[in-house]
This record gives C-alpha cells, structure tokens and sequence, in this order.
C-alpha cells in the first residue's frame, strides 16, 4: 500500500456538498485488510494521509495508522460521540451526544478540537443539548446543528460568530456551496442560509428532517424525512421540483452519483431515481438502512450497511448485490472510502478496514 496518493475523506460524506461520493480508484471486489476494536460505532469514520479517525460511543477518538495497523493515538472525551468529525486546519473536530447513556437532557456535551497528528486538546465549547449533526466546513469555519434547535456556525478558535434558531431540533448534518449553507430540522423545514447567517429562504416538507442531510447538486437539493419522503428542491429559491414517498422514515442521507439519487429507508430498502424523480430500481435487505451509501466515481460498486450487521456491495446501474460482508452488530455508520479502501463502523465495536481486490500472484 502507498500513502503518495493525496486522497481524502474528511467529513461526513466526503465532502461540503454531501454527496457521499469521492474520486478514489475503485475497490472493485473489496477485501478484508484489518480489523481492530475499538468500541460501538455510530459516528462514520474520515479518512487523511494514511490515517483514519472515528468516534464512539464509549466516548473516545481514534487515530489509526492503516499503513503500520495500530492505533497511533487516542483521547477520552467521556461523553458518547455519534456525530462524525471533520478534519479540518490540521485539526479534528469532533461533538458529543451525552444522553444516549444517561437518558435524559443532558448539559454536559461539547464541541472540541483535537491536533490530528498527537490527539492533544485544542479547544472546547461547552453546548447545553445534545449533538447528533456532523460539522460542514466553510472555509476555516465550521457549521453544525444541535437539539437546542440552533445551527451553530464556529470559527477556527471554537468561538460561536452566530447561531440560527429553528423550531425544532437540528439532527440533519449541513451542507454548503457557494456561500451558502444547506440544513433540516425537526419543525418539518429545509433552510438556506449564509454564511452569515442571514435567511435566504425555507421551505416546508411533509414531516421532520432527521438524519437526513441534504445532498447537492448543481443547483438541485436531495433530501428525506422521518415521514417517509424524499425530495427535490432548487437551490436557488427552495421551490419543490418533485417529491416522492416511501412507507417508513428515511433517515439515510442520499448518494448522487452521476445521474441517480441513491438512499436508504427504514423499509429495509435502497431506493434509486433518477434527477427527475422516476424510480430506476429498489433493493431489500433483512433490517433498517440508516447507514447512508457511498461510492467512488470511477466504481460500479455503492457501499452501505444495514441494522442486519451486513455490509453491501451493490452495482449502482442495476441493484444488483455483488458483495456482501457480515459483522456481528447493526450498522448505521456510514462508509468512508479514500485511497482505494473501505472503512466501515459496527456497533460491535470493530472497525472493519477493506482494500481493494487484487488477484494472488499465484493465480496464473
């Protein structure tokens, strides 16, 4: 394995738009390469450099060194961390979900920095609510939403320039593009707005925004609800160019890949449809899909996971399954795929770390 490609995946999704997709080369067949404990995984792992990070729920961030496989460093924050972090200015910044252990509203959740290279402590900002949403990068700033219903928008200190109140929880994960900053809340309503925090419009769904993080395109936004919807709306104004719906929430974020919109549903599917909203095909699996799928752009192949504990390899022309690896816990982390390799989280505490197939040389 080399570390000369400069590849990265360093943020939920891949990337400020969430597309969920990356310019690695394809995997193809992926093949098992190293698996190391850690802990219960919700959080999805980024990748940088040859080295991959992730949060559990046991409270601690991971620095793995893929190349030596080993655990360079790691830090105990304490409190569970279900939002994945974001490397960003040599630093990684993660937050905390306090109440997934104690079970009620809790005050004790932060969002801080970390050094990427030694896991030492940069800055902390103590937040009230608890924070599913994954940090977004606008320039050297950072974005994210909490259940205090506010999206906070932070700058390279970890000081609060301003915060945007909702009237619901923000669970949805932001995007941004072109200055402007994409997000859902639990009130029923998708929002744009700048980056300084100014409104330039809202627009009303059919039930509440979860887990489900607007994915961008062009000048079209993908996005699902827990009511079962998944839409289309113009970035531009908000205006709804097509909606869709399917029975059970659709917690997943969507992939765009090429000319499809891909996600998952608390049906057990994974749905497709074209940008104009006609479906190109549905795949079953045994449990939920909260895991949101990903893929490379040169690959046939679209990853996810399942609340079965399987991994899925699925051609993303047809939905057709090509591979399918087993773990023993549910997943609903996402996969991170940079440098021709595949990382995977389980809440069975096992980082499951994948490289790209290659025929044994005694194969003629």
């Amino acid at each position: 394995m080399s570390t000369e490609n400069k590849e990265s995946w360093t943020m939920f999704r891949g990337n400020m738009k969430r597309t969920g997709t990356t310019k690695t080369k394809p995997i193809i067949k992926p093949l098992l390469y190293w698996t190391i404990e850690l802990g219960p995984v919700i959080s999805s792992p980024v990748f940088e450099g040859g080295f991959m990070y992730v949060g559990t729920l046991t409270g601690r961030v991971f620095c793995l060194d893929i190349i030596k496989r080993e655990i360079k460093w790691h830090y105990n924050i304490g409190s569970p961390i279900v939002s994945s972090p974001i490397i960003l200015n040599e630093k990684l910044i993660c937050a905390t979900f306090d109440s997934w252990i104690n079970n009620d509203i809790s005050k004790n959740n932060s969002i801080f920095s970390l050094d990427k290279n030694d896991g030492s402590m940069g800055w902390k900002l103590q937040i009230s609510a608890d924070i599913f949403s994954s940090p977004c990068g606008v320039g050297k700033n950072i974005v994210l939403g909490s259940m205090d219903r506010n999206l906070y928008f932070l700058d390279e200190r970890g000081e609060i320039i301003w915060k945007y109140e909702t009237n619901g929880q923000v669970w949805s994960s932001p995007s941004y593009y072109d200055n402007s900053i994409y997000f859902g809340s639990d009130d029923g309503f998708i929002y744009s707005v700048d980056s300084d925090g100014l409104l330039r419009w809202k627009s009303k769904l059919n039930g509440k925004v979860r887990s489900s993080s607007p994915c961008l395109s062009e000048n079209l936004i993908f996005i699902g609800t827990h009511e079962g919807g998944i839409y289309c709306l113009s970035s531009i104004d908000g205006t709804i160019k097509w909606s869709k719906t399917v029975l059970r929430p659709v917690l997943s974020s969507p992939l765009l890949i090429r000319d499809k919109i891909i996600f998952g549903s608390s049906d057990n599917k994974l749905y497709c449809f074209n940008l104009k909203g006609s479906k190109s095909w549905e795949f079953e699996t045994s449990g939920k899909i909260w895991s949101s799928p990903s893929t490379s752009e040169y690959d046939s192949l679209l990853f996810f996971g399942s609340l079965d504990s399987f991994i899925y390899g699925i051609d993303s022309h047809t939905g057709k399954q090509e591979w399918k690896f087993p773990t023993m816990g549910s997943i609903d982390s996402s996969p991170c795929l940079s440098d021709g390799m595949l990382f995977v989280g389980s809440r069975d505490g096992i980082m499951y770390c994948f490289e790209r197939y290659r025929q044994p040389t005694y194969i003629r």
